[in-house]
């Protein structure tokens, strides 16, 4: 008996998903020609950025490596702190969304068993799995469904991990790709805070503005990507790699600086105490002289650039830099968080394993603003993913944590693992353990920009740990 109708294999299902989203990509192109037409963006820059595109598109996801070099490149576009949506971070997010559903229909639908090889895996599954469900407590609790889909849109950032990872895993030089891909990106983003803070500089009309200038976006990404570039330095094997490594350091470092962010500085010298702690006796010599000689380089082409004022730039890093002791007790902003902190806890208590859902306000007397303050935003990133998630939520998302960092040392200290898969291994793990403390008064889980840099880091971690488990296992074998 003949069959009637259309069979639909895996093949068939993910081609015409692949479709539906280049379908999507361009209705949103034309929706810039739109833009256009209403005087947002001119003409000349719409037609052949919509026409390029269509085609960019469709070639890109073809390349998903390639594809995913990009989109980690391409962040550096909407890394910025401008207000309200604009045109590029549109285009980008769209971007982005459309290479991570084609990535996982490839994946999910033809090969399903490349995605969720690890507890690792598992755990984050789970938890991104269950953030629709949350929005039952959402309206339960009276919360704020724009809050609560803000909230879970900054959390599909980690879903990136599993490309990253998949990449590490199963390409030939994929942990060399990555991690060189996420220093660039890093670099750039240094650059652009160095012409915010010379923006900065250059309207400054007193001393103070000047001693006090600080770019105060990026600083986790600077973090991070200041330590991954130490990485790099510590295990350049040629005079080459070794200069890249240390312009890298030198440029993050300084892009890291200006933030101001005592948090962020004391979360990169836990990350290079611990690095110290890992490596061998000449890399730490290395990191000291390497180190050294890049300050001095610093010190001195700031001079160049802004001859007296490096003075009192200076002075109000090292005063700023001499409050981190005092902090807790004296700096009012920090003692409010931990009031903010006390308030949300006492909630928690009476509802601690399912949580409040995304979006949903807490109330605390604000002691900066002398004020009663109703707000969603929980500083500390345990207790915030505590209070919205629950015990569970918190618990998958430590598990996650924990994991990642495991795996990364295991690949770091694996005697069958190339040189850049220890490299990644190491890489993804010392940013992880450097932010466990600037989470206590600062919260990434609900930070797109921070979200992102993350997931790129536990990716390199975790991608490298199986690596290397695999080449122990079948040491002959290629990936």
């Amino acid at each position: 008996m003949q069959q009637v109708g259309i069979q639909l294999s895996p093949l068939k299902l993910y081609r015409a998903g692949n479709a539906l989203i280049v379908t999507g990509l361009i209705l949103s192109l034309g929706l810039i020609l739109a833009l256009a037409s209403t005087g947002y963006v001119p003409y000349l820059i719409a037609l052949p950025a919509a026409v390029l595109g269509v085609i960019a598109a469709r070639i890109l996801l073809a390349y998903p490596l390639l594809n995913l070099m990009i989109a980690i490149l391409g962040f550096v576009l909407v890394a910025s702190n401008e207000e309200g949506f604009q045109v590029i971070e549109i285009a980008y997010a769209a971007y982005l969304y459309a290479f991570l559903l084609t990535w996982f229909l490839r994946h999910a639908i033809s090969e399903s068993s490349d995605i969720l090889t690890e507890k690792t895996d598992l755990a984050l599954a789970v938890f991104l799995g269950l953030l629709p469900a949350t929005l039952i407590l959402t309206y339960f609790f009276r919360g704020d469904f724009l809050v609560a889909f803000s909230e879970l849109v900054s959390l599909s950032m980690l879903l990136v991990y599993f490309p990253v990872k998949h990449a590490v895993v199963h390409h030939r030089i994929g942990p060399k790709l990555m991690l060189t891909t996420v220093v660039m990106m890093s670099v750039v983003v240094a650059i652009t805070n160095s012409f915010e803070y010379a923006s900065d500089l250059s309207n400054a009309t007193h001393l103070s503005h000047i001693s006090g200038s600080r770019v105060v976006v990026n600083d986790a990404l600077l973090t991070i990507g200041s330590l991954m570039s130490l990485t790099l330095l510590v295990y350049a094997r040629n005079p080459i790699s070794l200069l890249l490594s240390a312009s890298a350091v030198a440029l993050t470092f300084a892009g890291l600086i200006m933030t101001q962010a005592r948090g962020a500085w004391l979360a990169f010298m836990l990350g290079a105490f611990v690095l110290v702690l890992l490596v061998r006796t000449p890399e730490r010599v290395k990191i000291l002289t390497i180190g050294t000689i890049i300050s001095v380089l610093i010190l001195g082409i700031g001079y160049i650039l802004i001859g007296p004022f490096l003075n009192v730039i200076i002075e109000g890093i090292a005063e700023r830099f001499s409050t981190i002791a005092t902090a807790f007790t004296q700096d009012l902003s920090l003692v409010n968080r931990f009031r903010e902190t006390q308030a949300v806890l006492e909630k928690i208590i009476m509802n601690p394993l399912i949580g409040y859902g995304p979006g949903v306000s807490y109330v605390f007397y604000d002691i900066v603003h002398q004020s009663t303050d109703i707000d969603s935003f929980v500083h500390n990133g345990y207790v915030g993913l505590w209070y919205k998630y629950g015990l569970w939520g918190l618990g998958l998302v430590l598990y996650f944590w924990y994991s990642t960092v495991k795996l990364g040392l295991h690949a770091f200290r694996s005697d069958t693992a190339d040189h850049w898969t220890r490299l990644a291994g190491l890489a993804g793990a010392i940013p992880l353990i450097a932010l466990t403390i600037t989470t206590l008064v600062g919260n990434p889980f609900f930070l797109k920009n921070q979200l992102f840099i993350i997931a790129i880091a536990a990716g390199l971690a975790v991608g490298a740990g199986e690596r290397s488990s695999n080449r122990a296992v079948a040491p002959n074998s290629h990936t």
